[in-house]
């Protein structure tokens, strides 16, 4: 008589190969779009996109896209809107926003401040080579100082609460808190930050207009049914690093034992 065990391994030799980064409106196109087709990423999560450049990033990154508003830019009526935008074209099984500041219904505008943005997960799940992923695209709240604020203890409990229906996923953006603080350390109790511990900044010192402040403030979060199985973070592209990640999924396999 025979049995059949469960054995859970990662799948190693079909990785998703995600770039996550943001993009800082419509400044450093001649920089990360080449780069973005030199890599040849599976999805592309990107934060601060200006909506009205979407046609323009689909065509010259040979990519769909979904955008969320954020933010408006301005008082009068049709200005543009700033938000996520995550491009891929491998086939998607389910794709939706949830926002844990603010809604659809009414989004803020923005006049330079930063904290009154509505903030959102983009949630897009998936398919290459039969294996399913979930991937996250968010921006978290800002505050002025990198000090954790009450605004943004009240948006992680919000988020926290729409990732608890997420069975698995990938969480990948700029999450506005740095390492060693208690709102990027909480998400990092609860999921598993990737970010190697050599890496000091997430900022890049000679695009950032606040020059180099060396924090890791970008991020890529995994549950434990994924394994970031190599990641870069590389500068020169914006205002902030991208972050450049291969993630593999755990697969069941039925073994025979005698």
């Amino acid at each position: 008589m025979s049995r059949f065990d469960t054995v859970t391994h990662f799948m190693r030799t079909n990785p998703l190969k995600i770039i996550s980064l943001n993009i800082e409106t419509d400044r450093h196109f001649d920089r990360f779009i080449p780069f973005i087709k030199m890599k040849k990423p599976d999805i592309i999560l990107l934060q601060e996109v200006l909506k009205k450049d979407m046609p323009y990033l689909e065509k010259a990154i040979g990519m769909r896209g979904r955008f969320v508003m954020l933010a408006y830019l301005h008082r009068e009526k049709d200005q543009p809107g700033i938000g996520l935008a995550t491009f891929t074209n491998l086939p998607i099984a389910n794709q939706y926003q949830a926002y844990y500041f603010g809604d659809s219904q009414k989004i803020p505008i923005k006049y330079g401040k930063l904290d009154k943005i509505a903030r959102a997960i983009l949630v897009t799940k998936l398919i290459k080579k039969s294996q399913h992923y979930c991937v996250i695209n968010t921006h978290f709240t800002w505050t002025p100082d990198g000090k954790p604020s009450e605004q943004q203890h009240k948006d992680l409990d919000h988020l926290l609460t729409l990732l608890s229906n997420i069975p698995e996923f990938v969480l990948c953006g700029d999450f506005n808190a740095p390492r060693g603080t208690v709102i990027f350390d909480t998400l990092a109790l609860k999921y598993k930050d990737n970010i190697p511990k050599e890496i000091s900044t997430t900022i890049d010192k000679n695009l950032h207009s606040a020059g180099d402040l060396n924090l890791v403030v970008d991020g890529i979060f995994t549950t434990p049914e994924y394994c970031v199985d190599s990641i870069k973070v590389i500068d020169n592209l914006s205002d902030h690093c991208a972050i450049l990640a291969k993630v593999n999924k755990k697969a069941k396999v039925m073994k025979c034992q005698a």
